[in-house]
């Protein structure tokens, strides 16, 4: 699954930058972004979130102008705050003129746009449903956020991160059903229909649900441990399939709280974390170290009980509290001196062993300041047992892809209240030299399917486009 601890699927934005960086094209061009080749090159840092003087002033004054007062206007945003205190009724909703599209790179930008839909009453405040077009679930728990945060909307901004972007939503009761639509190649979260609770312990979401993508996390709690805790739907569903039917999940009931979310690497996907240090076969002996044994299989056959599920999420979270500490300890000291070895219950000695000759082969294959053992300990983190799919999708297999879409929207109970849709090409999910063709045959779409009611133009975050959701 995509991991948290440090900006997992953020910091897999730079790790092929030095041979694949290239310039975004606008959607309506129909050259195809180009991406080269390279000998395998140790990643730089991390992707810092900068924010610039200007911008920063900018959102502070959008911020001040959405509090709310007493002596309220019509036309003046309500401030974004805990649905508990505020509940938006269908009366008292605005409406589009037209669907419009907001399309990003990073997909959590997208909650830039949603948010302001919530504040300015474009959204209710509680209980909309998101609709995930994905090759990853998004759903991981941001560890070092508090849960409490979750209502404070410039900290979702500026710490939130590609793989844990959604969770704080459905913490806070903006959306209390997500679906997330895939291709059958991403196993990350069996298909079905998941229903559990989520809120905090100790400041930090959970969810009391012992799905393995949840339990690889550490982010398992009993619904007793569970504080503030509210219920929410998780469906998902194969979408390269015929028989899909949005009925499903959507009814006309939905028609004033449905986000339609299109990330392009649904289309097209790549692991950027493959090619981490490829010569000396880092990612594979990664899976290995950081693999955890399920509580699945005692689940299949009906033995599990919860007593199994707290026992492998404390092991679990042992097990990686343990992990970051090497890693930690190599960043800062180059080297196993001075480490106290790890709980043998905890680290095996076979599994310690495998550390150590990781350790070896990158020493010996990469000068020693350009390992990243952070990036490493990341990287571990996202192999769990399912890890990330590998799926570069074939001419043949878009053109498929792009008619099980438009199928979709045409079976649509109602139109979304809006679009969102990410690039996920800077990071290299989405593949650099199909992601401009990808877009422009998502757009033609959509356009087909809802015509006149779908924005004439497309807001193109990614490209700085002015934007005001009270004049759409």
């Amino acid at each position: 699954m995509e991991s948290d601890t440090t900006e997992k699927e953020s910091t897999a934005a730079s790790l092929q930058a030095t041979t694949k960086i290239t310039e975004l094209q606008s959607p309506l061009q129909s050259e195809s972004v180009a991406g080269g080749e390279g000998e395998a090159t140790p990643p730089p840092s991390k992707r810092p979130k900068i924010v610039d003087a200007d911008e920063k002033g900018e959102k502070e004054t959008d911020a001040e102008a959405e509090v709310e007062s007493e002596t309220e206007t019509d036309d003046e945003p309500p401030q974004l705050i805990g649905v508990e205190r505020v509940q938006s009724t269908q009366s008292s909703l605005r409406k589009f003129s037209r669907i419009p599209v907001f399309i990003v790179d990073y997909h959590n930008d997208v909650l830039e746009f949603i948010y302001r839909c919530l504040a300015t009453r474009h959204l209710p405040l509680e209980r909309n449903i998101l609709v995930h077009f994905d090759s990853h679930p998004d759903l991981v728990v941001a560890r070092d956020i508090p849960a409490s945060d979750s209502y404070n909307k410039d900290t979702m901004l500026n710490e939130l991160s590609i793989e844990n972007w959604i969770m704080p939503t459905l913490y806070a009761g903006h959306f209390d059903r997500v679906v997330w639509l895939k291709n059958s190649w991403c196993q990350q979260i069996p298909t079905g229909k998941h229903e559990f609770r989520i809120g905090h312990k100790e400041d930090r979401i959970g969810v009391d649900c012992p799905l393995d993508y949840f339990m690889a996390e550490g982010n398992y709690c009993t619904s007793d441990e569970l504080q503030e805790s509210r219920p929410v739907q998780l469906h998902v569903h194969d979408a390269d399939s015929d028989t899909l039917d949005p009925s499903q999940f959507l009814s006309e009931q939905d028609a004033g709280g449905f986000i339609l979310d299109i990330d392009l690497d649904f289309f097209s996907t790549s692991n950027p974390f493959l090619e981490i240090y490829k010569d000396a076969n880092c990612y594979a002996q990664l899976t290995e170290i950081f693999h955890f044994e399920s509580v699945e299989p005692a689940k299949k056959a009906g033995t599990a009980t919860i007593a199994d599920y707290c026992a492998t999420a404390a092991t679990r979270q042992k097990q990686l509290d343990a992990l970051k500490r090497i890693f930690w300890h190599l960043e800062e000291q180059r080297s196993f001196d001075g480490l106290e070895k790890p709980d043998e219950t905890v680290i095996t000695p076979d599994i310690y062993a495998k550390i150590v000759q990781l350790a070896e082969q990158l020493q010996a294959k990469y000068p020693d300041d350009e390992i990243d053992w952070l990036l490493i300990f990341d990287s571990g983190s996202t192999t769990d047992n399912n890890g990330l799919p590998h799926h570069i999708s074939t001419t043949k297999e878009l053109e498929e892809y792009f008619a099980h879409f438009k199928r979709f929207l045409q079976r649509l109970p109602v139109p979304p209240v809006a679009i969102t849709m990410a690039h996920s090409a800077q990071d290299d999910y989405c593949p650099q030299d199909q992601v401009a063709f990808i877009e422009q045959q998502v757009l033609r779409l959509l356009r087909d399917v809802f015509g006149d009611k779908l924005h004439e133009k497309a807001i193109l975050h990614y490209m700085d486009d002015p934007w005001d959701v009270m004049k759409l």
